[in-house]
C-alpha cells in the first residue's frame, strides 16, 4: 500500500513544462493513427468500401452528423484511455463518463435511424462478413492499445481497458457505416454489438495485462 502512494505521489508531482500531457497524448495519437491506417486497410483489402459514399456523407447532413460524431467518440475515448495511465490527472470517473457517453449517444443516432434513417436503407455494399470484420479488425487494436497503456500506470485496469476496447470497437464499427450497407437494424445488430464485444474484451485485456500497481 505505501509503495502504491509513493507511485501515485510521484507520478502526480509537477514535472517539467509540458512532460505531463507529452506521454499519454502521444501515445494516444500514435495508437489513433495506426489504428485506423490498419483497420482502413484491412477493410479494403477484403472489399472495397461502399460506391458513392462520398457523395452520401455530401449529400445528408445527418450521416455526416452520426460518421463525425463517431469519429470524435472514438478519438476521446482513446485520449481518456491514456490519460488515465497517470494517476491523479482529473477525475477518472468523469473521463470515464464522458467518453463513453460520447459513444452511447453515437450509436443511439442509429436507433433514431430505425424511425428517421440518414440514408434511403439499401442493399448497395453488402458486406457478407461485416460482423467478423469488426471483431478480428477491433481484436489486434485493442491488445496494442493496452499493452503501450504498460509504459504509464493505470489504476483500474479493468476499465482502463474498457475504455481502450471501446475506442477500438468503434473504428471498424464507423468504418462500415461507409463500407458496408446502410440499415439500421444491421447496423445495430452487425456493426454497434460486435463493438461492444471488443470493448469487453478490452476490460479482459487490462484486467490480464496492465500492471498491477
Amino acid at each position: 500500500m505505501r509503495n502504491r502512494s509513493e507511485l501515485i505521489q510521484g507520478l502526480s508531482r509537477e514535472p517539467a513544462p509540458g512532460t505531463r500531457l507529452r506521454g499519454p497524448i502521444q501515445l494516444a495519437l500514435l495508437w489513433w493513427i495506426g489504428a485506423w491506417i490498419l483497420v482502413i486497410a484491412a477493410t479494403l483489402a477484403v472489399q472495397p468500401m461502399r460506391p458513392g459514399f462520398i457523395g452520401q456523407l455530401l449529400a445528408s447532413p445527418q450521416f455526416a452528423i452520426e460518421t463525425l460524431l463517431g469519429f470524435v467518440a472514438g478519438g476521446i475515448a482513446i485520449q481518456t484511455a491514456f490519460a488515465l495511465g497517470i494517476p491523479g490527472w482529473g477525475s477518472p470517473r468523469r473521463r470515464i463518463a464522458l467518453s463513453l457517453g460520447l459513444l452511447a449517444f453515437w450509436a443511439g443516432t442509429y436507433i433514431y435511424g430505425l424511425v428517421d434513417p440518414a440514408l434511403e436503407p439499401s442493399m448497395l455494399g453488402k458486406r457478407p462478413h461485416c460482423l467478423i470484420e469488426v471483431l478480428i479488425y477491433g481484436a489486434p487494436i485493442t491488445i496494442a492499445g493496452v499493452l503501450l497503456l504498460r509504459r504509464l500506470a493505470p489504476l483500474g485496469r479493468w476499465s482502463t481497458g474498457f475504455v481502450v476496447g471501446a475506442a477500438a470497437g468503434a473504428i471498424p464499427a464507423l468504418l462500415m457505416q461507409v463500407a458496408c450497407i446502410y440499415v439500421p437494424s444491421h447496423i445495430l445488430l452487425y456493426h454497434i454489438a460486435p463493438a461492444l464485444a471488443v470493448a469487453l474484451s478490452g476490460a479482459l485485456a487490462g484486467g490480464l495485462l496492465l500492471r498491477r500497481i
